[in-house]
């Protein structure tokens, strides 16, 4: 096989306190997360055959399992077999494979429907350990808030049709310095947080600026629904706080109302 020598300079491992065996493992071992290497090529880099079987146990002698970890580095083999039974049911429900009666139908739907949920339930505990291992660190950009508003609130009507979303933009001054993929989850989140309050009605969001801060308000209206998915409301609440907190934001205590859930929260110009 042949090689490649990498040359790291000394200061740089000693600023890190690892030994070049050490470093040539945390590359195997990231490689391998990123699904660029398998199992095999990730331990013959490291130069270590239990390399990669040591990612989920932190804790050998106790038997620690390190979720965070975990659920970092395996979020791609959690989530394919997931969009797998989604797409192959979307497939049987379009009848490409055939003809389905009503009853089929509706079995299909439902299985359709809860898989969407799981796949989301896993993309919220993935967010949740990165966040809890700093991994998203905000990256901040100049952009227009209006216009990036207008393209993450469309695409979120598209993904959600059963709640009409009604849209009041009074930004007068759009340029801010924000991480554009941080306020998309925040916003998208807070949206869907707001939606689960209720099963028939409508979602309203409101957006203004001062010379400090955007400003954002979340309201749902319609019939109050009985479950109130504490479960998805909890980590939804968990990660767009935490991404608020991370620009010096301010998110405010959840409001129930007769009829849905306010949610409001501020980011720094």
């Amino acid at each position: 096989m042949d090689t490649t020598i990498l040359e790291i300079p000394t200061e740089l491992l000693d600023a890190a306190r690892i030994t070049p065996d050490e470093a040539k493992r945390e590359l195997a071992i990231r490689l391998y997360q990123l699904h660029k290497l398998n199992d095999k090529q990730a331990a013959e880099l490291a130069g270590d055959p239990k390399a990669v079987e040591s990612l989920a146990w932190s804790n050998a002698e106790t038997g620690h399992f390190d979720l965070d970890e975990f659920l970092d580095w395996a979020s791609h083999d959690l989530k394919t077999p997931l969009n797998s039974v989604i797409g192959f049911t979307k497939v049987v429900l379009k009848g490409i494979d055939g003809p389905i009666n009503e009853t089929q139908e509706t079995d299909l739907n439902t299985a359709f429907i809860a898989g969407q949920r799981t796949l989301a339930l896993v993309s919220y505990l993935v967010e949740i350990a990165r966040l809890n291992k700093g991994q998203m660190p905000p990256t901040k950009k100049e952009f227009d808030v209006s216009e990036f508003l207008t393209e993450t609130l469309n695409r979120w009507k598209s993904a959600n049709t059963s709640k009409p979303l009604n849209v009041e933009m009074n930004i007068n001054n759009p340029t801010f310095v924000l991480d554009k993929s941080h306020l998309k989850q925040i916003v998208s989140h807070l949206l869907t947080l707001a939606s689960l309050r209720v099963t028939e009605g409508s979602v309203t969001i409101s957006a203004s600026d001062s010379d400090e801060s955007l400003n954002v308000r979340i309201q749902s209206n319609g019939s109050k629904a009985i479950d109130k998915s504490e479960m998805d409301s909890a980590m939804i609440m968990f990660i767009a706080t935490s991404m608020i907190k991370l620009h010096g934001g301010q998110m405010d205590d959840p409001q129930e109302t007769d009829d849905g859930l306010l949610l409001m929260f501020s980011l720094p110009r």
